[in-house]
């Protein structure tokens, strides 16, 4: 389903807050266009699919450091959430690398 919302936003082009004119397919932002001079950003899946990949394993190489600083913060919370996280982990990323796909054929 596809949408269209306005907004004040900075124009790059005109130098000030214009209206703008904002897309979406879905729930995914597809463009930008500025309603004055007509200037339009459109959104490229394949470079968010690009920057997802690269956040995905900055924060699976950041994982033990997240884990160290929540076992300081709270041992006995953390202790007694271990045995969920690591049941349903594997179903979390399955279904947020689905959910990406699933936008990338939309």
């Amino acid at each position: 389903m596809n949408s269209k919302m306005k907004a004040e936003l900075f124009c790059l082009h005109c130098n000030k807050d214009t209206p703008h004119e904002v897309s979406y397919a879905g729930t995914t932002l597809k463009s930008i266009k500025c309603i004055e001079c007509g200037s339009e950003i459109e959104i490229r899946r394949e470079k968010l699919i690009g920057n997802y990949a690269v956040d995905f394993i900055e924060r699976i190489l950041t994982k033990p450091y997240r884990m160290t600083e929540e076992l300081e913060k709270d041992l006995t919370k953390f202790i007694l959430s271990l045995p969920i996280r690591i049941i349903t982990k594997p179903y979390r990323i399955a279904k947020e690398v689905t959910e990406m796909i699933k936008k990338e054929h939309d």
